[in-house]
């Protein structure tokens, strides 16, 4: 290091004379000697290279001019770094762009501003202000104050409001910054504002800074609010978790075909009620993706109120196909509807309804696995379609399986044209004997995705239940 030090003529280069030209250029520039010590940088380099301080060794994508700025030898070992404000903030543009989280965006203004400490102040919920800083641990985080806080600071409310478009703190106030010291600020999002600390003030740099992390800021902050709306939208069109049944053990599967969204046309629901039983449906709305979820949760939600007048399977699905085609339906949809009640000796009394829908299998205690016939035409289309129903009765450990075409049509991942199918779903299920509902569960699910693999497929959906033993 002692060598790197050496003044004269022995440096192989006229510092004085370099720094003499290089303070007054429009980019940062920083001279390195032949062992990569920093030997001269200019007052634009503490802000674009902050780790390029005199007698310190830069890293190595800094100093090679890969990570930032160009390199350009200057011969006999001396090497000078240079970094434009186009090239700087391209850069932060670059950093910011893939950020899609407010939080994330935030963090990354306050990590990435040409200064050495920075603080981005926003308004936040019921008329507060959120200061971003970092922290004396590194991280950056967020502090919430009341609006009255920034008036502390004289000249901060007026960036805020934008009436100036940048000011110079010299008393800070009883604001968070979490430094001392003068600073400056200038105005970023609609009533915020990015404030810096340390080192030589760029003014028209930190403007143009704050311009771009504005850009990055509301684009995320528009993103996260339609996340959140999307979120809640989506909360609706889920399956809502399996309730507690006396008597009952329930176990589900729910794979959408389209995974991004999580939502599909597969439903299914059960509803207890008060005198110890409990209506249940798995249904299936032609397609899948956004619109057969949303189509799906009006079924949900007219078989919900349907239930209020109405408990027999049967005449449910004529009240429900007589509702979807007054509201102008136009996606059929299959379901198997029933209702379950306790039998006082052990088991249960099931009665079950069909809408095209795959007929329902029972696993018996012998491991024999029984079709249930029931049968009627999709819901939701035709104007005279016919329902039937009949009755099934579980002993203490058979299990009732519901489930979508998804797993009978699943495509096997070496073989596109060759299905599951019913044989096969029917031998899954024999091998379930005497296991638990989830047991049940997890057990057809990994069967039917093992000949998935990770091949694309159907929405997929099963529902067990299961008489306690």
């Amino acid at each position: 290091m002692a060598q790197g030090y050496r003044q004269g003529a022995d440096t192989g280069l006229d510092l004085d004379a370099w720094r003499r030209v290089v303070d007054g250029f429009h980019e940062a520039v920083v001279v390195l000697d032949p062992e990569g010590v920093v030997r001269l940088a200019n007052p634009l380099a503490a802000v674009l290279f902050p780790q390029a301080r005199t007698g310190s060794v830069l890293p190595d994508d800094v100093a090679d001019g890969t990570g930032r700025g160009r390199r350009h030898d200057l011969g006999g070992g001396w090497a000078a770094l240079y970094r434009s404000v186009d090239d700087f903030l391209d850069d932060v543009a670059r950093r910011m762009a893939s950020l899609t989280l407010r939080a994330d965006a935030l963090r990354a203004v306050v990590e990435l501003a040409p200064a050495e400490h920075a603080v981005v102040v926003l308004p936040g919920v019921r008329g507060r202000l959120e200061w971003w800083r970092r922290t004396a641990a590194g991280d950056v985080a967020v502090a919430r104050t009341t609006r009255q806080v920034a008036g502390t600071a004289p000249g901060f409310t007026a960036v805020l409001e934008r009436l100036v478009e940048h000011a110079e703190l010299t008393e800070l106030g009883d604001g968070p910054w979490g430094a001392s010291g003068v600073a400056v600020a200038v105005p970023l999002t609609e009533g915020g504002a990015l404030v810096c600390f340390g080192g030589t003030w760029h003014v028209e740099l930190l403007k143009r800074y704050a311009a771009r992390a504005a850009a990055a800021v509301e684009a995320s902050t528009r993103f996260s609010d339609q996340q959140q709306t999307v979120e809640a939208l989506r909360a609706n069109l889920l399956p809502t978790p399996l309730p507690d049944v006396p008597g009952v053990r329930l176990a589900s599967v729910y794979e959408p075909a389209h995974r991004r969204v999580l939502v599909g046309g597969d439903f299914y629901d059960v509803h207890p009620r008060e005198d110890g039983s409990a209506a249940f449906v798995l249904g299936d709305v032609a397609g899948n993706g956004l619109e057969a979820a949303v189509h799906s949760s009006r079924v949900r939600q007219s078989l919900h109120t349907l239930l209020v007048v109405e408990q027999r399977p049967a005449q449910l699905l004529y009240l429900l196909n007589a509702a979807l085609r007054a509201a102008g339906s136009r996606l059929f949809t299959t379901l198997v509807v029933g209702t379950m009640m306790p039998v006082q000796a052990g088991g249960l009394r099931l009665t079950l309804a069909a809408g095209g829908h795959p007929a329902p299998l029972v696993l018996r205690a012998d491991g024999r696995v029984d079709e249930v016939a029931v049968h009627g035409g999709i819901v939701g289309v035709l104007p005279e379609v016919r329902f039937n129903q009949t009755t099934v009765t579980l002993a203490p450990g058979e299990t009732l399986l519901l489930y979508s075409d998804g797993l009978t049509e699943a495509r096997k991942h070496d073989d596109r044209q060759e299905l599951f199918g019913d044989a096969r779903l029917r031998a899954a299920l024999a091998d379930c004997a005497g296991l638990s509902a989830d047991a049940v569960s997890d057990h057809l699910r990994r069967v039917v995705f093992d000949w998935l693999g990770s091949a694309e497929h159907d929405d997929l959906t099963l529902l067990v239940l299961q008489a306690a033993s």
